[in-house]
């Protein structure tokens, strides 16, 4: 089953907390960095205790003074946004979640409880 965190305050503040983690711990356990790099998804499964599935695609890269901006997906220019959407863009949640929102919201139901 697939958590939906736009529409879930909640369950989107569980998976910031718990990407965090993986950030913070990124940081100072540089064998789990290396592995985020090099496996991620053993990485995170290790993290987590949960099987990432192969459908799963994510990639950790270094710094490497290079900014990469990750391109929203594609949209229908012609399609109208749900109510949801407009609230979460008036609500300016949209933004925020630019670049680790895509991951979020691809892993989020793996790693919260």
């Amino acid at each position: 089953m697939s958590v939906d965190i736009r529409n879930n305050p909640e369950k989107l503040a569980q998976v910031q907390e718990r990407f965090g983690e993986i950030l913070s711990r990124s940081t100072t356990d540089m064998d789990f960095r290396r592995q985020l790099v090099s496996d991620p998804r053993a990485a995170l499964s290790a993290h987590f205790g949960r099987e990432i599935p192969e459908s799963v695609n994510i990639r950790f890269m270094e710094s490497g003074g290079t900014p990469t901006v990750v391109l929203p997906e594609p949209a229908d220019p012609n399609a109208e946004l749900s109510e949801a959407d407009l609230e979460a863009v008036a609500g300016g949640l949209i933004p925020a979640l630019i670049g680790i929102g895509a991951c979020l919201y691809v892993i989020g139901d793996l790693i919260i409880n």
